[in-house]
């Protein structure tokens, strides 16, 4: 049975909500008054857990819904890495022009970078696996089909997504949210054209795997 459409916006409210406001007020918090620790195992591992419940959370509404995480595009192809190559192409390019325009952009180093610069650890490799599962197939696919149920307009769900996930990374400064804000809206379209999350997954987790190598002791 289809799910009425006050029960399927209530449970996006929920789903969105339980998951995502913890990073919104901490990234809330270091914009406004920094980081000067990065955090240890403790915190990775409760941010991993936290994550890992957001994904049940998610994959348990679509189930009470008669759906699965497949028909919001989480599905393999062989195809998918060569897509992957292809987003971080088309975002290496446009930032390129877009630093050719501002060349202050390029110089536009994240603030707040010491949270990233904890002890490379399993702990810390773990959380940086699942983080791109948890945020593109919340705030990406999850989202993005709902919102474009809701809206009925493909442009507005784009939109929507990438704000939220903008949002949440202002810790970084604004510069270097813009900056990540465009790699979203990227993201964003390709789902919204395509409806496959896993090259967007493969380039997030490529992203997030060489910031923890770059800055990570």
């Amino acid at each position: 049975m289809r799910p009425s459409i006050p029960y399927r916006g209530l449970s996006l409210a929920v789903v969105l909500h339980v998951t995502l406001t913890p990073a919104l007020l901490n990234s809330t918090y270091y914009f406004l008054n920094g980081a000067d620790t990065a955090p240890g195992d403790a915190s990775l591992a409760t941010g991993l857990i936290w994550e890992l419940l957001g994904l049940g959370l998610l994959a348990f509404t679509l189930r009470k819904q008669g759906r699965s995480l497949k028909q919001i595009g989480f599905t393999w192809s062989k195809s998918d890495p060569l897509h992957a190559l292809l987003i971080y192409g088309a975002y290496y390019v446009v930032t390129l022009a877009i630093t050719y325009v501002s060349p202050q952009l390029l110089h536009a180093a994240p603030q707040n970078a010491e949270i990233f610069a904890s002890k490379i650890t399993v702990v810390y490799g773990l959380y940086m696996l699942v983080n791109p599962f948890f945020e593109e197939l919340l705030v990406r696919a999850y989202a993005i089909v709902e919102f474009r149920y809701f809206f009925k307009k493909e442009e507005l769900a784009v939109l929507a997504s990438t704000l939220i996930q903008t949002s949440y990374h202002l810790y970084q400064g604004v510069l270097s949210a813009l900056m990540l804000g465009l790699l979203f809206f990227l993201f964003s379209i390709y789902f919204a054209k395509t409806q496959r999350i896993v090259p967007v997954i493969l380039v997030h987790l490529f992203l997030d795997i060489s910031g923890m190598l770059y800055y990570g002791q």
